[in-house]
């Protein structure tokens, strides 16, 4: 026995060393030095058992999806030019992914342009330039135009015709140098370009920059030296930069159609010649690429020589560039250079708890270069077994504390509790509140958020994350009539209404009914209570104390008219389409509303949860009680254990209306209610103004009569016998507060995965 005790105890003990030890005994290799504060958060990029997650890159780096060429590159397709027999990783879609490129775990100093422009001769064959259609065209037009600098567009071809025309002769002619003063630069610096005042004033063509052409700041006096500009174009995806040994060439040699421009942005000035009638792009031996800053692109690696004497021919003594990524860096272009990524990366994943580690500091011997040394060392672990013992302890301690409470007490025939979440399946939404369809958000009760201050909040948060989205992400280039359309005016939807209006974005909300419908079915004696939400350009929104329903009404609706709010009544969605980035909402109207986003803040009490019995009809069956005092000496059936058919049966119940209230619910006791309506029920029991029916449900709906059973008899095999009669009492008007369902059909036929609530599963 004591042998067993000491290996069960050397065992665990090599156990509790192992989960206490510092990570790095088990990870791969050291990350690189821009993620070095992710040392030890392997959950930070790897899920268990799945391997690394690619959102997890977007979530600290951002979606490149609508920046970089390579986003959404569906290797599939006939037109990818990609070798036979290469294999990459790719998504669900067949769209490159992060990891198509890019590892971890390779050291600390790692050159990413080095080694992820591997994947450009992994993918792509280039033997040669002329074998690549985007090489060997004779022109290449730019991407975008410089913005225009003055009041009125300049014009090229006008001021060749009055310089050629003038008189007496002007000496240097029409001549790019004579106006345009660039300074020669390298990247990663801005290309420095400006005009001389004096080529503008000569001659008596402009009197000051302040004149009627040109309405340039008073700033910069009536006689400066230069009027100074930027001009940040793209080129062909390639970096760029005006070089001393790009100056050193005539602007129109690779200018060729600027004297034909007649504003900044035309055909003509976008025309560039081709590079390679200056550059060698054939392959060569290594040893022959050398490093020549001045000769040609400037770039940080062996760069590009100028040609032989015959245009697009190297020679063999010719400097030549054999790397894709010598002119093609990764995730940068532009004549300045433009990264994919803007800003910095976050020091942690977005979202993610933060982590208790203890450092621990021990000496050691360090041997570099010179005599070994002793230095301290700290070594990082996260001692997470010790919060494993004390929530075992905090367990326990609270299991006790349980077991020494009194027992509720029991009044009439209720006991208060907490109503249970009565979505069974919510949509799959992330973070920002964005499904599985992208550009298109789900918030408020229908992404399981009930609550009315939580709807309005989450209709605020997701249109500050589609603002977000927008203004890091460049428009396509036919822009959408809207940015976002909101999808109903219940709380979440009035919530993104309001702030999509103080954003300055382009919105509209459709709502099927009218704004507050949601309230609005609400029963009048309905009370609900509102905390502070801060809405920009209007206020605090904040109601003290318990509010009625109108109150409330009443508040929001000065809200539309205070924020002036663009709400399309009657507009019931039918149908919503997504073509590329674009997605277009139809409506019953046949009306087509594009944007780029769409927000679905749609409640679930347009879609009750039915009985499912014969004589179901709307003149007997009623689902929602909006005017109690509509109901007068009736003989009515409240069906529903939960708060939603505790508050009708009191407001039927009410002593001036007259009506005889039977009160059914499944529950022995009721169980699922607050104790306020608790209470209330238990008194209007005692004084017989309602008659209570637990454990039972309704069997039969008769023209004068309803029937209703006992939930334990309805169990019963067919075959039990015996068991209580049925009971059978006159009834005129049922109300069925029975729950409601989520428009699920609706939701899968857009394509919005539904997942079920706090489950591993889907649907």
């Amino acid at each position: 026995m004591r042998r067993v005790v000491g290996i069960a105890g050397a065992i665990v003990i090599a156990l509790v060393g192992v989960m206490l030890a510092s990570r790095s005994s088990y990870q791969p290799g050291p990350l690189m030095a821009q993620h070095a504060t992710l040392t030890g958060q392997c959950a930070s990029c790897h899920r268990p058992w799945r391997g690394v997650a690619v959102d997890r890159c977007v979530a600290c780096h951002g979606d490149i999806t609508d920046t970089n060429p390579h986003g959404g590159y569906d290797v599939t397709s006939a037109d990818s030019g990609l070798l036979a027999g290469k294999t990459l990783l790719v998504d669900a879609d067949n769209d490159l992914i992060c990891l198509s490129c890019h590892s971890e775990h390779a050291g600390r100093r790692v050159d990413l342009n080095a080694t992820a422009t591997f994947a450009c001769t992994w993918c792509h064959k280039h033997v040669a330039n002329d074998q690549v259609p985007e090489h060997s065209t004779a022109v290449m037009s730019r991407r975008a135009a410089a913005s225009n600098t003055f009041v009125q567009p300049f014009n090229h071809h006008q001021h060749q015709l009055l310089i050629q025309s003038h008189y007496p002769p002007i000496a240097a002619g029409f001549a790019c140098a004579s106006c345009h003063i660039v300074t020669p630069t390298a990247p990663p610096h801005a290309d420095r370009m400006s005009f001389r005042w004096s080529s503008c004033s000569a001659n008596g063509c402009h009197v000051a920059p302040q004149d009627s052409f040109l309405q340039l700041p008073a700033a910069l006096g009536t006689a400066p030296l230069e009027l100074p500009y930027t001009a940040r174009v793209l080129h062909m995806n390639a970096v760029f930069t005006h070089a001393r040994g790009h100056l050193a060439t005539r602007c129109v040699q690779c200018h060729t159609e600027m004297a034909a421009s007649v504003a900044p942005g035309d055909d003509h000035a976008q025309v560039v010649e081709q590079c390679f009638k200056c550059h060698a792009h054939q392959p060569g031996p290594a040893a022959i690429v050398v490093h020549s800053a001045d000769a040609g692109l400037s770039l940080p690696a062996a760069s590009v020589a100028f040609a032989a004497a015959n245009p697009g021919v190297a020679s063999e003594a010719t400097p030549r560039v054999t790397a894709c990524g010598q002119c093609h860096l990764f995730h940068t272009h532009g004549p300045v250079p433009a990264h994919d990524f803007r800003g910095t990366a976050p020091l942690a994943l977005p979202g993610a708890p933060a982590h208790l580690a203890w450092t621990l500091y021990l000496p050691g011997v360090s041997r570099g270069q010179g005599a070994p040394a002793v230095r301290m060392h700290a070594i990082r672990f996260a001692p997470w077994l010790f919060g494993f013992f004390g929530l075992i302890v905090a367990a326990l301690c609270g299991l006790g504390f349980v077991r020494v409470l009194p027992a509720p007490p029991v009044e009439g025939e209720v006991v208060t509790a907490v109503a249970p979440q009565r979505l069974g399946q919510v949509p799959l939404i992330d973070d920002t509140y964005q499904t599985n369809v992208r550009h298109l958000y789900i918030v408020g009760e229908a992404s399981g958020t009930a609550s009315i201050n939580l709807a309005m909040r989450s209709g605020r948060q997701v249109i500050e994350a589609i603002a977000a989205e927008l203004k890091a992400h460049r428009l396509p280039p036919a822009a959408p009539e809207y940015e976002v359309v909101i999808v109903g005016c219940g709380p979440a939807g009035l919530g993104a209404t309001a702030t999509a209006k103080t954003l300055g974005l382009k919105y509209v909300t459709l709502e099927r009914m009218t704004p507050a419908s949601t309230l609005r079915a609400y029963p009048r004696a309905k009370f609900v209570q509102a905390t502070p939400i801060d809405i920009a350009e209007y206020g605090s929104f904040f109601l003290e104390g318990d509010n009625s329903r109108e109150e409330l009404i009443l508040e929001w609706e000065r809200i539309i008219a205070t924020l002036d709010l663009q709400i399309n009544d009657r507009e019931e969605v039918v149908d919503i389409t997504s073509d590329a980035d674009l997605l277009t909402v139809k409506t019953a109207r046949s009306n087509l509303y594009a944007a780029r986003t769409v927000v679905l803040a749609v409640g679930v009490r347009g879609n009750p949860r039915h009985l499912g019995l014969p004589g179901e009809e709307p003149a007997r069956v009623h689902y929602t009680l909006i005017e109690p005092g509509e109901f007068r000496d009736r003989k009515i059936l409240v069906v529903g254990g939960g708060n939603a058919g505790a508050e009708v049966a009191q407001a039927l119940a009410r002593a001036d209306l007259g009506n005889q209230v039977g009160y059914s619910f499944h529950a022995s006791v009721l169980s699922n209610v607050t104790r306020d309506n608790a209470e209330r029920l238990s008194a209007l029991q005692q004084t017989g103004a309602l008659t209570v029916y637990p454990a039972t449900a309704l069997k039969e709906i008769r023209p004068h009569t309803v029937v209703l059973e006992t939930i334990a008899d309805r169990d019963k095999p067919a075959a039990g016998g015996g068991g209580a009669s049925p009971i059978e009492i006159d009834n005129e008007i049922i109300f069925a507060m029975i729950g409601a369902e989520l428009p699920n059909n609706f939701f899968r036929k857009l394509g919005i995965r539904m997942v079920r609530k706090g489950r591993f599963g889907s649907s």
